[in-house]
């Protein structure tokens, strides 16, 4: 491969990782709206979801948000919740660190209930639309057959009491960052891929201008 054409793949990767990064400063633990403290939802209701059950609902995940893009009439109520997941799958980093699903301790365990409350909400009220209503309940059982079938998804931890409101978008809890040694490593990775990528870039660059030498005094 050509120089230039390393240097612009090296350019494009060093992006990425950056921006990814960056989340580690960028994403509060509560974005956008603040809760109410009074319990006033914002939006809407989000049912609570088990610590186990979340590895289920996260398989189907695509299968759901593919039924619900295929939606030719949507209504206010599937457009929001749409837009939740959405945001909400971004502030949990798109559930790449490990653990976000698995370990209760995990920052990112919360904002994780929220995003596959947030999901199996969505598949609920597909279930309820004209034209998606057979897929939908199909989806519905095949979760729950899931479920019944191994007793480790019926786990539940601190978060699954937990109901949602798609007017409030979970960031990770940082306060727990330190105790959680795979969200260090994380983090610790793409930094040192981030200061791998300058350095690879680096050596793309032209050196600086230079004044010729005379050759005499």
């Amino acid at each position: 491969m050509a120089r230039g054409g390393r240097c612009a793949i090296a350019g494009r990767w060093l992006g990425v990782i950056m921006a990814l990064a960056s989340l580690f400063t960028v994403v509060p633990v509560r974005a956008h709206h603040p809760r109410p403290s009074d319990g006033t939802l914002v939006g809407l209701a989000i049912p609570a979801i088990g610590h186990g059950e979340m590895q289920v609902v996260a398989r189907h995940r695509s299968d759901i948000l593919d039924l619900a893009a295929r939606q030719a009439r949507t209504d206010a109520t599937l457009r929001r919740l749409m837009g939740f997941v959405s945001l909400q799958h971004f502030a949990c980093w798109w559930g790449l660190v490990p653990g976000s699903l698995t370990d209760e301790a995990s920052p990112f365990n919360e904002c994780a209930h929220a995003d596959m409350a947030g999901i199996r909400a969505l598949l609920a009220h597909l279930s309820t639309m004209p034209g998606a209503q057979s897929a939908a309940s199909a989806l519905e059982a095949r979760i729950a057959a899931d479920i019944a079938a191994d007793p480790a998804f019926a786990a539940l931890c601190s978060n699954s009491s937990e109901t949602f409101d798609s007017g409030v978008v979970i960031g990770p809890e940082w306060r727990l960052l330190p105790l959680h040694a795979p969200t260090v490593l994380t983090g610790l990775f793409l930094l040192a891929l981030a200061a791998g990528g300058a350095w690879l870039l680096s050596r793309c660059l032209p050196p600086a201008n230079r004044p010729a030498s005379s050759g005499t005094r």
